[in-house]
């Protein structure tokens, strides 16, 4: 009611035109600038992936997996499945990936590493993990990639990527291996601080994964596991997620507009990059 009062004011001066011109044009600009941040921030994010995906696959080739596949005799398997940790080893110090493992159809581990260590006790239960079956049910040289989770391994909130291992056309195993959420992160926070606008990863659950205005910690605190111990639900304004991109959706993986509502009014954006909503926006 007070901007309206001034409006008033300004169009018996005569003024009206003028300053409506001015406000009009600055709320444009600052939507399109809101509208470049979160196509930014979705390209930086799809690019992080693209490279993990691609790594994976690459790693995957190696012919150490088909000649442990190849061989029965158990002195040979376990040379082989030396070769594999090498494998993982060095994959993990060029790309610092959390964990990586090669797993079999019925979820038992074939070999595992955690951070730069070989581990020893591998696990046998691994079908029931989140990523296993769509791991398998990618196809070759495809990657799967997971929402968020909590590793059991990192006790960390990790991103996994997931492929499968096809030998003489028959898939052998999948090749998992895990990035810290923090990866993600750190690389929003470096748009964000060289702009004037906010930036906001929510996953498909309706949770704050990522908010360049404060940090979420995504280390495991006790014996804390369900993401509501973690992660805030979303409110836009009093908008869910749903609601959200719904009010200014173009179509379902992007949009932009103004919301005003609950002493809020602000420009912003969305782009949809696989489980997660990037969001850019600023006060106006």
């Amino acid at each position: 009611m007070q901007n309206w009062a001034i409006m008033g004011k300004l169009a018996c001066a005569g003024l009206a035109l003028a300053m409506s011109g001015v406000f009009a044009g600055g709320a444009k600009a600052d939507a399109a600038a809101v509208d470049a941040l979160a196509e930014r921030a979705a390209a930086a994010i799809g690019r992080l992936h693209s490279n993990a995906q691609r790594a994976l696959v690459t790693v995957a080739q190696d012919e150490a997996f088909a000649d442990y596949f190849h061989t029965h005799e158990s002195s040979e398997r376990h040379r082989h499945k030396s070769r594999i940790d090498e494998v993982s080893l060095a994959t993990q110090d060029k790309f610092h990936v959390e964990e990586m493992c090669l797993i079999d159809p019925q979820g038992a581990e074939i070999s595992r590493i955690v951070g730069d260590e070989i581990a020893h006790d591998l696990a046998t239960d691994e079908a029931d993990a989140p990523f296993f079956a769509p791991g398998f049910a990618a196809d070759h040289r495809q990657v799967y990639t997971s929402p968020i989770y909590l590793s059991p391994d990192a006790d960390k909130w990790v991103v996994a990527y997931v492929t499968p291992v096809l030998v003489d056309g028959d898939k052998r195993s999948i090749l998992h291996y895990e990035h810290a959420f923090t990866a993600y992160g750190d690389i929003l926070q470096r748009l964000a601080a060289n702009d004037e606008g906010e930036i906001m990863i929510v996953a498909d659950t309706g949770h704050v994964i990522f908010d360049s205005r404060r940090e979420i910690p995504t280390e495991r605190v006790g014996e804390l596991e369900d993401r509501d111990d973690y992660f805030e639900g979303f409110d836009f304004a009093g908008l869910d997620l749903a609601g959200f991109r719904q009010a200014i959706g173009q179509d379902a993986t992007r949009g932009q507009g103004r919301i005003t509502g609950q002493d809020v009014d602000r420009n912003a954006a969305f782009r949809v990059v696989g489980p997660w909503t990037l969001i850019g926006w600023q006060d106006l």
